[in-house]
């Protein structure tokens, strides 16, 4: 029986070590429960076989003697879980399928989104109802057409990663989508944000709309960063060669390129 997909609901947090939780029932040494919580590994299901210590591109396992238990002597700890890249590698390769990997984003960046959700629409319908703060117009229309320019950049996961992954969720990363928006920049949806913020704050023409925006610009553009560490230790040199290929959020630069390509074709 594999390891429960649900067993954060399914079953209580009863401890942690070296930070990682622990998800009884754990009655040592014949029950040990789950350890982890975004790289799950049930112990009471695992062989102790060492695949998904081989098959990680980040080493985020290490071993832990389980003395007694009736499947195997020592299990793999996710000691680093945190630094998962989501390759699922080890999720798909564990013979018994003891491992779940739990996508998530840093929690600063989760708590941001709704953040900038209330940005963009504030300052859209304060500009709507009350006028731009400023009365300048041009800037008014400007930001009418970035926020058109936006909307496909910030739905492109959702467009061309099903389609690629054969219908995958647009969390399972398991190849590189280089077609349409991905083809221009490597991170269209965090652009389309950026470009949606700003072309909110032209609307609105209100402080506030670009104070609250400008810490979260800076925020996204920092998971962007760290993302792209994660994203080449998973794909390697194919990544390197996309990000050689394709910029990482410089549109200009970006539409630029893409008609070389097409040029040479």
């Amino acid at each position: 029986m594999p390891i429960d997909p649900n067993f954060q609901k399914n079953r209580k947090k009863v401890s942690k070590e070296a930070g990682v939780a622990i998800w009884g029932p754990v009655v040592p040494p014949q029950k040990l429960g789950i350890r982890g919580s975004n790289v799950a590994v049930d112990w009471d299901i695992c062989t102790g076989c060492g695949i998904c210590l081989n098959v990680c591109p980040a080493q985020l396992y290490n071993w832990r003697e389980t003395t007694g238990h009736p499947t195997s002597e020592k299990k793999p700890f996710p000691i680093r879980e945190s630094e998962c890249t989501c390759c699922y590698q080890c999720e798909a390769q564990c013979p018994v399928q003891a491992i779940h990997v739990v996508f998530g984003p840093p929690k600063t960046f989760t708590a941001a989104v709704p953040l900038m959700f209330a940005q963009i629409i504030g300052s859209v319908v304060y500009g709507i109802v009350l006028g731009p703060y400023l009365g300048l117009n041009i800037p008014f229309y400007v930001g009418w057409i970035i926020l058109v320019v936006g909307l496909p950049f910030f739905f492109s996961p959702a467009i061309y990663f099903p389609k690629a992954q054969e219908g995958k969720s647009v969390m399972d990363t398991t190849v590189i989508v280089d077609s349409g928006t991905y083809g221009i920049v490597r991170h269209p949806q965090i652009l389309g944000c950026l470009l949606l913020m700003f072309g909110s704050i032209l609307i609105s023409q209100h402080w506030l709309s670009a104070i609250i925006a400008l810490p979260i610009s800076v925020l996204f553009y920092r998971y962007v960063l760290n993302e792209e560490k994660d994203l080449v230790v998973k794909f390697g040199d194919d990544y390197r060669r996309y990000m050689q290929k394709v910029p990482r959020m410089d549109l200009l630069l970006g539409i630029i390129r893409l008609l070389r390509r097409k040029k040479r074709l």
